[in-house]
């Protein structure tokens, strides 16, 4: 832990020397970037809404909280009673070669009645947008096919509700645009404290794991027409992770919560966050082993 204080003291530095000089992060809510770590053993792993997978490998210093966090709709973070979240980011090398995430929620009050999976934003949900090669863009139309920045989506199942296994790409995306979800390739599992918890229960803790390839482009035709990204030691990902918060179980979404700065992230590729995986080893050292370079890569 002393080292990782380290490395956010340098990092801070770094963010202040480069915000000087007229470069600034305004992807990143904590103003720096966020990390992922190299997953050490991917068959152990399985995306179940179970964290006793990562406990034995993952630095809790390098968990995300509200600290961290930005209000992007209104621009003001609920309180903490209201809504607390921490997130966990993982990835492996090939041949696995895929994303981790595991995030814990707890909400003072469960909404989780919509119907309609592209509307899922109205309820208690969580969205992990994704552009791997972070090369920015966006298409107006809402009805554009996003093949480079894709909006996923993941949400407890209801009875006669929003649609098992609860992950969903949107927004209006045509349904040959799941083919992700459907074979396989995004994985989602998800548990809720008290077990069974429903529609405005109260005090309830929901787990969030995603098991996920991710493509770039990734496109309508499928696995063939698209094109699977490789992550590697030291690359730097456009990745946000933002929640939904829907206190009013009435009128829906109150609060919406994320590691990007503007609500803009959601669709617009230069204002995810950003991600950078270390290796495993590099961990406590990820930036006194960094070039200048690098970090400038952080500081995007």
């Amino acid at each position: 832990m002393q080292r990782k204080a380290a490395i956010l003291v340098v990092l801070v530095a770094f963010a202040v020397a480069f915000s000087a000089t007229g470069a600034s992060a305004y992807e990143n809510c904590n103003g720096v970037g966020y990390f992922a770590l190299q997953v050490p053993d991917p068959g152990s792993m399985n995306p179940d809404g179970n964290d006793n997978d990562w406990n034995s490998w993952f630095d809790p210093g390098f968990r995300i909280g509200m600290d961290q966090l930005c209000g992007t709709n209104p621009q003001e973070l609920p309180a903490r009673d209201d809504i607390d979240i921490a997130i966990r980011a993982g990835w492996t090398p090939e041949p696995d070669n895929r994303l981790y995430v595991f995030v814990v929620v707890v909400d003072d009050t469960l909404n989780n009645d919509e119907t309609n999976a592209d509307s899922g934003f109205l309820d208690d949900d969580m969205e992990l947008i994704l552009d791997p090669d972070h090369a920015g863009g966006w298409n107006e139309d809402p009805n554009a096919i996003r093949s480079g920045h894709q909006q996923w989506t993941f949400h407890l199942p209801n009875a006669g509700g929003y649609p098992a296994p609860g992950a969903f790409l949107r927004w209006q995306q045509p349904p040959e645009m799941q083919w992700g979800v459907e074979e396989g390739r995004v994985e989602f599992g998800i548990t809720t404290v008290p077990e069974g918890s429903g529609h405005g229960a109260t005090d309830v803790t929901l787990n969030y794991e995603i098991r996920m390839e991710a493509y770039d482009p990734y496109l309508p035709g499928g696995l063939e027409a698209s094109l699977r990204h490789t992550f590697l030691a030291g690359q730097t990902i456009g990745m946000s992770m933002t929640f939904n918060e829907a206190d009013d179980l009435a009128a829906g979404r109150t609060h919406q919560i994320s590691t990007h700065v503007l609500e803009g992230g959601a669709h617009n590729s230069d204002l995810t966050s950003e991600f950078t995986l270390l290796a495993i080893g590099d961990y406590a050292t990820a930036v006194e082993a960094s070039t200048w370079g690098a970090v400038k890569a952080l500081m995007k």
